[in-house]
């Protein structure tokens, strides 16, 4: 009935399970293989669509989440529980690709759901109550990129020095991910598409965010 809700999934259980769950139990609905917002002639069809994707949860209690001496425990807590917002993005390119190099024009539209009640609760979904939709440039994605790989090697270093971790091989995987990113040239595409004197005039009003940047660079170093 045109209606939007976040669902808890079961412990461990894959998206695709998850998916054949709802399939079951709607027998005569039609899945849709994107996550993209479905055109009024959907909305109006006679049929029962179901459109499934994953979304991450957005922790209100952000200062738990980054106050030093913290159990981790406690921390993992928050990330999931009491949540009201939840995101899904959507990368895109804008303007001409550039083949070597495609951060320069990586886009990604964030839409947020903001439901009527907060997850885990006496039911295991809630309605979406909200929807609001963002863009964010290439620049700001490559912040939020290295905001979010700081911290997940803050995190494992900080499980190796409290022995709350047995095995070693997360945080070496994790190093090695960043010391030489094999996939997409890491922080060096960065670099290229972001510090140079062409980027830097043409965009006055990102002083502040280069600057940032290369903070967290260093503060990857």
């Amino acid at each position: 009935q045109n209606k939007e809700f976040v669902c808890r999934g079961h412990d461990y259980e894959r998206l695709e399970a998850f998916q054949q769950r709802m399939l079951n139990e709607f027998p005569h609905a039609i899945a849709m293989q994107h996550a993209n917002q479905p055109d009024e002639t959907i909305f109006q069809a006679e049929a029962q669509y179901l459109q499934i994707y994953a979304v991450t949860p957005i922790p209100e209690n952000q200062e738990v989440l980054q106050r030093d001496g913290i159990p981790d425990n406690i921390k993992s807590f928050y990330k999931v529980n009491h949540i009201w917002r939840f995101r899904y993005d959507r990368p895109f390119h804008k303007g001409t690709k550039d083949k070597e190099n495609e951060f320069k024009s990586l886009w990604v539209e964030r839409t947020t759901l903001i439901l009527v009640q907060s997850l885990p609760g006496i039911s295991r979904w809630f309605e979406v109550e909200k929807r609001e939709v963002v863009e964010m440039s290439p620049l700001e994605n490559a912040i939020e990129v290295l905001e979010n790989k700081n911290q997940q090697l803050r995190t494992l270093i900080s499980q190796c020095q409290t022995r709350q971790m047995q095995n070693i091989n997360p945080l070496t995987m994790c190093l090695n991910g960043v010391i030489d990113a094999a996939v997409n040239g890491g922080v060096a595409r960065y670099q290229e598409a972001f510090f140079v004197k062409e980027y830097i005039l043409n965009h006055p009003e990102d002083g502040e965010k280069i600057t940032r940047l290369r903070e967290l660079m260093l503060e990857q170093v």
